[in-house]
């Protein structure tokens, strides 16, 4: 996976947290977000070094840049009508999450 799919993810992953899931999915659920946020960390960190205006092809690296420790993935949520995300946050969590109907 790439960071660039973390990094786009991070706000619907925020309110995916904030949903009230099955206590397997949550456990899921957080046990994700605490490895995103590790890779969320380093990237704002790196982001940082390029400074406010960054080389295209550094930022380009840095965002291409493969995670490797994210296993046992896709996530399997049962979506029903108590979940509420955007269209835009079912995009984004693609990666991440398979919903079931």
């Amino acid at each position: 996976m790439k960071l660039i799919n973390i990094v786009n993810a991070r706000g619907a992953l925020q309110k995916l947290v904030a949903q009230d899931l099955p206590l397997k999915t949550a456990f899921e659920i957080v046990e994700l977000v605490d490895k995103c946020n590790r890779h969320l960390q380093f990237f704002s960190q790196e982001r940082q070094k390029l400074g406010a205006l960054p080389d295209e092809q550094k930022l380009a690296e840095l965002e291409s840049f493969d995670v490797p420790d994210l296993d046992n993935l896709p996530i399997e949520i049962v979506a029903d009508d108590s979940l509420r995300l955007s269209a835009a946050d079912v995009k984004a969590l693609g990666p991440f999450v398979r919903f079931i109907f």
